[in-house]
């Protein structure tokens, strides 16, 4: 997850954290600890994303994950190209998962 990009998404609204931190019903130094600390609870950033209008996963950088890649493995007669998916990026999606698990268990 892209935790400064919430920061910059407020940037580009011209908004400051303070009011927006006051809208979502979250305190200033809360909001810059999870910022900091890379950790955030799912209720948390569903009230950010519904205040900004946007879905989750808009914090979610999809090339942290990666995308799949087209990789070159056309079989001679169908001569069809398939699609694999690279294990690094299947890693760095679940540890994404399984922060956001952490965090819904400690509610």
């Amino acid at each position: 997850m892209n935790y400064y990009k919430i920061k910059s998404e407020l940037e580009n609204r011209g908004m400051s954290v303070k009011d927006f931190c006051r809208k979502i019903n979250l305190t200033e130094q809360g909001f810059y600890q999870m910022i900091r600390n890379e950790s955030m609870k799912i209720d948390v950033l569903e009230r950010i994303s519904e205040a900004l209008g946007v879905s989750v996963s808009y914090w979610f950088d999809t090339r942290d994950f990666g995308a799949v890649e087209d990789i070159d493995i056309s079989h001679p007669v169908t001569e069809k190209k398939e699609s694999v998916v690279n294990p690094k990026h299947i890693d760095a999606v679940t540890n994404e998962l399984n922060k956001l698990l952490k965090e819904l268990n400690r509610k």
